[in-house]
């Protein structure tokens, strides 16, 4: 009774042993990132590397230093858009960003950048005063404006966070308010799309930029 016991018990073993095998030959290859790429303005995700990067830019942050896509090689970095003069909208993401913020302190190699989208009236001495208030860090958290051309470059072809009104159109000196919060890699790819104004989106946001950095970690090692 024993051995036949043993002889039913080796034989399911066997079975489970071959589902597991026949199973994991029809599991997809190991996707080559834990993040995925984006390089359309649908957003759709793509799982292996795309060639969009972001744009060569030539800006200047809130304290009049020239920035360019230069800034952003070699580090990850987080993307926004908002203005100075913003009454709604702008004020809760600052304050969505903020722990993101915080977060970073503590984890080197990455930044924070928000692009205005009203050049003409966000000085760089604008937005400096919008960052004592709102207890932005210029060290890690820079805002960028510069010339209404340069600006609508860089949100139409490198962040796809325009509305793509032409400046002749009226108001057409005020680009899309958005609330979309963008991770792009250290490669100036871009791997994330968040609401910038949902708390846990944002610590979505935290957990994936550790993931990137993961990622770095061992595309160098």
């Amino acid at each position: 009774m024993k051995t036949k016991h043993v002889v039913i018990l080796v034989a399911v073993a066997l079975s489970v042993a071959g589902l597991g095998f026949a199973r994991s030959s029809r599991v997809p290859a190991v996707r080559p990132s834990s993040l995925p790429f984006y390089d359309s303005r649908d957003f759709t995700p793509r799982w292996s590397a795309v060639d969009h990067r972001i744009e060569p830019f030539h800006l200047v942050d809130q304290n009049n230093v020239a920035f360019t896509e230069r800034d952003l090689d070699g580090r990850i970095h987080v993307a926004s858009f908002l203005f100075a003069e913003c009454p709604s909208l702008c004020p809760t993401l600052v304050e969505r960003l903020k722990p993101v913020q915080k977060a970073l302190r503590s984890r080197a190699g990455v930044m924070m950048v928000s692009y205005t989208v009203t050049p003409l009236t966000d000085t760089p001495s604008v937005l400096n005063q919008f960052g004592r208030r709102r207890g932005i860090n210029p060290a890690i958290w820079r805002l960028a404006t510069g010339e209404l051309s340069q600006i609508k470059s860089v949100l139409h072809d490198s962040y796809f966070a325009d509305d793509t009104r032409p400046l002749g159109s009226e108001e057409g000196s005020k680009l899309l308010h958005t609330e979309k919060v963008l991770l792009v890699d250290a490669q100036r790819r871009i791997r994330g799309i968040y609401n910038g104004t949902s708390a846990f989106e944002m610590e979505r946001l935290v957990e994936d930029i550790d993931a990137l950095q993961v990622e770095s970690r061992g595309a160098t090692s």
